[in-house]
């Protein structure tokens, strides 16, 4: 095996002792969800809905160590318990490291959830190998390692599972957003062969969300363009992406390799 990465033990939370996630009274040990990218936006609300669903929560971060240590604030006031792990995911050695961190101090790992993601504007004709990179990095080559790292915990669980987010991009790719709009698609098969390569021991489904936060760069009339485009007609929240994670991680279990989308009926406007 390489060796780890340079993933960071956690800072804050009561204990870092491993099983700390055993119930309160000595009962059943809590389920575990690994959040990607939980410091800020969706990846928050994440943490916060599984926390309240029963799950105590790894907080993963890369840059934003205060808006992760928050997040940890919130899980916790919620009662649940919390790490803080940082990683660079577009390193394996630091993914790898990221799990043997969680197997380390945490002991077990029921849940994984794969939201760190970038997203910014590649117009054609302007791409750079760096901005090609970063974004497959991010959007697949992550959630690829992260899934291959934690096989291990989740079919020792007995009921493991993977939730990653999507985009309806990855069926519908947006023109100016060619290489997120490609990563996407190839989370999307990676979903459905994960789902056959890991079966039947861990479940592995997606969320597809739509316009949800949107991009701080859209001007007044892109956001309306992007309301407009759902039969809803308003946009979603990072709570709506949330609930549903929550629904897979904790409703039926005969589901896996599904996509819910959750984009107020954009994808079959």
């Amino acid at each position: 095996m390489s060796k780890r990465g340079r993933a960071i033990k956690p800072q804050h939370g009561t204990s870092a002792a491993k099983g700390r996630s055993a119930a309160k009274g000595g009962g059943a040990p809590r389920p575990v969800a690994l959040v990607t990218g939980a410091a800020r936006r969706v990846g928050r609300a994440i943490a916060l809905e599984l926390a309240r669903s029963g799950f105590d929560v790894v907080v993963h971060w890369r840059s934003s160590r205060a808006d992760a240590e928050e997040t940890a604030r919130e899980v916790e006031a919620l009662g649940a318990k919390s790490w803080l792990v940082r990683a660079d995911l577009s390193v394996v050695a630091e993914i790898e490291g990221l799990f043997g961190v969680v197997a380390e101090l945490v002991g077990r790992l029921d849940l994984l959830v794969n939201n760190a993601s970038s997203f910014y504007a590649t117009p054609l004709g302007s791409v750079t190998e760096e901005q090609w990179d970063e974004l497959l990095a991010s959007n697949l080559k992550a959630p690829f390692f992260c899934a291959q790292f934690a096989a291990p915990l989740l079919q020792a669980s007995g009921r493991g599972q993977i939730v990653s987010l999507l985009d309806s991009a990855a069926t519908r790719p947006f023109p100016r957003y060619l290489p997120y709009s490609a990563a996407k698609a190839g989370l999307l098969s990676l979903t459905h062969g994960l789902a056959r390569a890991l079966a039947p021991k861990v479940r592995v489904n997606a969320v597809a969300p739509g316009p949800v936060l949107l991009p701080e760069e859209y001007d007044a009339a892109q956001r309306a363009g992007a309301v407009d485009a759902t039969l809803l007609q308003r946009a979603g929240t990072p709570e709506d992406v949330a609930r549903t994670v929550a629904f897979l991680a904790t409703g039926p279990d005969y589901l896996t390799g599904a996509v819910i989308p959750v984009d107020g009926g954009r994808s079959i406007a």
